[in-house]
């Protein structure tokens, strides 16, 4: 029983021997010995980046105004209404099957095998509806592993909920993150060009903290027009609880220190901080410095409701001392482009079950976290089949049942289950109407 594990716990006398404690970013960059772990670039160093597209020295030269900001976001985390759970259970077969709140079925369905050494079809992953997820059930954890051995070990099912604090240990919450931001800009605001540098607190572990690096530096440029950029990132380890990917993974913290320097900048021009950014939006059906594809740009739309709605012409700089109305804008993308381990497989997939009774049986394997994903399945089958939502069963996250998909993170769901659903439906539609085709003697 769980008094006496912790009793026993309680009972165990551990000796310690000090070592130098790595507490932040600064140490983490000091520090080289001792090694946290033993991967990454040297010491305490988990991954470094350096990526430059232009000459981003020649575009501070033709700026008018040059501002260089160090701007520090601290760090938080999830806390999920659900605390992390599980449970195992060791079958007479000898197959091992795991309830999991988890958003990543399919990876945690890789480590059982990999750490257990075990084949991967005698294991069973089934991913519960979440009670909130937030990125922080994106990993495998070692409570997974834990109560699959032990289910093991001695044959009875074995169930592991964490407490508040346990969450919190494990925590693969927002990155800490120090800033260093230089933005040359025109008389009008019109940025010539922008160097970055981010430096982040990873934490004890590594999780997806390879991504949340490239994260720090990759979407600046796709709000506003920034013919120039540089970024440079750095993530290193430190004796705190491990980061992670938390909403929007890695995004907020530059965002954050973008903004805030765009307010500076049209401060010390003396320009509106609503004008300048819509003047200098990233166009639609463009490619950024960076070279990502910009498709649609609804961000000068928005900007102009909320200039409307918020009455920022007769506010702004216009209230009582301490009050004030400000803005700031975003991006992210839809769908992560690339699986955490490389492979050239389908990142999700969806199978369809038509009987004859008239129902439909959606198989896949993405997770509800309380987004709505299963609902999303639904309708987008129930359209293209031209049935109602409610006659159709919904099948999801069981690695035995249905078919890979890699998670619910990085707002990919809707996009890749979405069309994946979309084409298994379209398929499913034309073997349909050519057999009833047949049957009426009529044409498709």
């Amino acid at each position: 029983d769980e008094e006496t594990a912790e009793a026993a716990i309680h009972a165990i006398e551990v000796e310690l021997e000090p070592l130098p404690t790595i507490t932040g970013i600064e140490d983490g960059l000091a520090i080289d010995e001792p090694r946290i772990h033993d991967y990454g670039k040297r010491g305490n160093v988990h991954k470094v980046v350096n990526l430059q597209f232009g000459d981003v020295e020649e575009s501070f030269a033709e700026a008018d105004h040059v501002r260089d900001d160090v701007i520090f976001f601290e760090g938080n985390t999830h806390l999920p209404m659900e605390q992390h759970a599980s449970l195992a259970e060791w079958s007479a077969d000898r197959k091992l099957t795991l309830w999991s709140s988890t958003q990543t079925p399919h990876y945690v369905h890789r480590a059982l095998a990999k750490v257990l050494e075990m084949p991967a079809a005698r294991i069973r992953v089934i991913a519960c509806p979440n009670g909130g997820g937030f990125g922080g059930k994106s990993d495998p954890f070692n409570h997974e592993i834990v109560v699959a051995k032990f289910a093991m070990m001695t044959g009875r099912p074995v169930k592991v909920t964490l407490t508040r604090e346990e969450v919190f240990y494990c925590h693969r919450g927002r990155h800490p993150v120090l800033m260093r931001i230089k933005t040359g800009v025109r008389k009008d605001g019109a940025i010539t060009g922008m160097h970055f540098q981010s430096a982040l607190d990873g934490g004890a572990y590594g999780s997806y903290g390879v991504a949340s690096t490239f994260y720090t530096g990759a979407l600046q440029t796709v709000t506003y027009k920034i013919p120039r950029y540089h970024f440079q990132g750095i993530r290193l380890f430190t004796n705190k609880a491990p980061c992670g990917p938390k909403r929007g993974h890695g995004t907020p913290q530059p965002r954050h220190a973008l903004e805030v320097q765009l307010d500076k900048i049209a401060e010390d021009l003396g320009l509106d901080p609503a004008e300048i950014r819509l003047k200098h939006l990233t166009p639609p059906d463009s490619v950024t410095a960076n070279y990502l594809k910009i498709g649609s740009m609804g961000l000068g739309e928005c900007i102009k409701k909320v200039v409307e709605g918020s009455d920022w012409k007769n506010k702004h700089r216009k209230l009582p001392y301490g009050r004030g109305v400000g803005i700031a804008c975003s991006s992210y993308l839809s769908g992560a482009g690339l699986p955490i381990y490389w492979n050239h497989m389908p990142h999700s997939g969806v199978q369809l079950k038509l009987d004859r009774s008239g129902g439909v049986a959606v198989f896949c394997g993405s997770t509800d976290i309380g987004q709505g994903s299963d609902s999303v399945l639904a309708y987008v089958v129930a359209e293209v089949l031209g049935i109602d939502p409610f006659d159709i069963r919904v099948v999801t996250a069981d690695t035995d049942l249905t078919p890979v998909d890699l998670g619910s993170y990085s707002s990919r769901v809707t996009l890749m289950t979405g069309n994946a659903a979309l084409q298994a439906a379209e398929r499913a539609r034309e073997l349909v109407a050519k057999a009833v085709a047949e049957k009426l003697e009529a044409k498709v």
